[in-house]
């Protein structure tokens, strides 16, 4: 963080609103999940497939019948008596979120660097908080209009 006052700026709660592709003339489709604030100001994050695929299953409540990667995470840290407290994606650089996991264990509050996609993977597994810095989302908040052409990850799998 560089600028002074910056690191006490108040992050904004946000929502996962969903999962998405966008398809773009000569290029491959990609996965974004969509947040959003109580403004209804769109952040677009764009994430890898598996990632994807595992935040739409937490969003609708989903099990598979085998853990995949960010249950057993979750699962693990519950076994140790740690959990995790919210996400905060608190940085954008060169088009690249930057995110924070923050997890309390042994009375101990931690913050670990993860990317972003994991983080909202776990925190809607455990309905953890998700919080955006102002500034991420001043940066890089999109149209309605340009969320209205991405293609729910439920219909695209069709």
């Amino acid at each position: 963080m560089s600028g002074k006052g910056e690191g006490m700026e108040t992050p904004v709660p946000v929502r996962v609103k969903g999962v998405y592709i966008a398809e773009h003339t000569g290029a491959h489709p990609a996965p974004v999940v969509l947040l959003e604030d109580e403004q209804a100001r769109l952040v677009p994050i764009f994430v890898g497939l598996a990632e994807a695929i595992s935040i739409h299953h937490a969003l609708m409540g989903e099990l598979s019948a085998r853990p995949m990667t960010h249950d057993l995470f979750v699962s693990v840290l519950e076994s140790v008596g740690a959990s995790i407290t919210r996400v905060l994606i608190d940085e954008l650089e060169g088009g690249i979120y930057y995110a924070r996991l923050s997890v309390l264990g042994d009375s101990k509050q931690s913050e670990i660097d993860a990317r972003p996609s994991d983080c909202l993977a776990l925190a809607l597994r455990v309905k953890a908080p998700i919080e955006v810095r102002e500034k991420v989302i001043s940066a890089s908040s999109i149209d309605r209009s340009d969320a209205e052409r991405l293609i729910g990850l439920d219909k695209f799998l069709e």
